[in-house]
């Protein structure tokens, strides 16, 4: 009987060490995170996962560790490496206030995502037959005026038809996509507002996060800017 109740005394003691453990070093992890002490606020939420491995501390080790390696990895001018650091963290599914401030400042931090060269790769297109067009202009000089004409208004009729082509996807139709894209199904607490077109004419929204407190005076926290393609519906974030 008295070993019985000695082995019971021993595992409620290691087990108050535990959570005791797992408070103070959440505590401390947490106040790196408002420091912005990524590193030192990985290694406490480190030490409070070898404790107790629950949701929580598994996604604030997480987003801290990415934060941290896109840091340093800054500081070294290893940018692609860091860029990669900073995406995964902006697209990290987030479930707890911690975690979702740590998201927003990821997509913050990193740089100007893929789809931003890719469209000028393809403004640049756009141009090359106007200058080939050119080239004909001048090899073929010894032409008639009347075939030249004829080729500046098929260039002037093919940007026209282009230009409609572009124009097809609705604004509302844009706004589905950018929902989808950002997954809003599962998180009623964002709302999507369209804001401008771009200077190129991509529809701009803004996704942002909504709570009670802050109903009454407009939204509470920018979750991100969306692009959508109009000619390619390709849907991407905007810095």
């Amino acid at each position: 009987m008295k070993r019985t109740f000695m082995v019971i005394f021993l595992m409620l003691i290691a087990s108050g060490c535990v959570t005791r453990n797992y408070d103070s070093n959440m505590d401390l992890g947490k106040s790196q995170l408002n420091e912005e002490n990524y590193l030192e606020a990985h290694e406490a939420f480190e030490l409070a996962y070898i404790e107790a491995k629950t949701p929580e501390v598994r996604e604030l080790m997480d987003l801290s560790g990415f934060l941290a390696s896109g840091m340093k990895k800054y500081d070294e001018q290893d940018f692609d490496s860091a860029q990669r650091d900073f995406q995964e963290a902006a697209a990290y599914k987030a479930k707890y206030q911690e975690g979702k401030l740590m998201v927003l400042k990821a997509a913050e931090m990193h740089p100007v995502s893929g789809p931003a060269t890719i469209e000028t790769v393809e403004g640049n297109d756009e141009v090359e037959p106007v200058e080939e067009a050119s080239k004909e202009g001048t090899i073929g000089s010894e032409l008639e005026d009347k075939a030249v004409t004829d080729t500046k208004a098929e260039t002037v009729k093919g940007k026209e038809e282009s230009k409609d082509s572009v124009s097809t996807l609705s604004k509302s139709q844009a706004e589905k996509l950018v929902k989808d894209y950002v997954d809003m199904e599962n998180f009623p607490h964002l709302q999507i507002e369209y804001d401008h077109d771009a200077e190129k004419g991509d529809y701009i929204f803004q996704v942002f996060e909504v709570d009670e407190g802050s109903q009454k005076n407009g939204h509470a926290a920018t979750w991100g800017w969306y692009g959508v393609n109009k000619e390619t519906k390709e849907v991407y974030e905007v810095m």
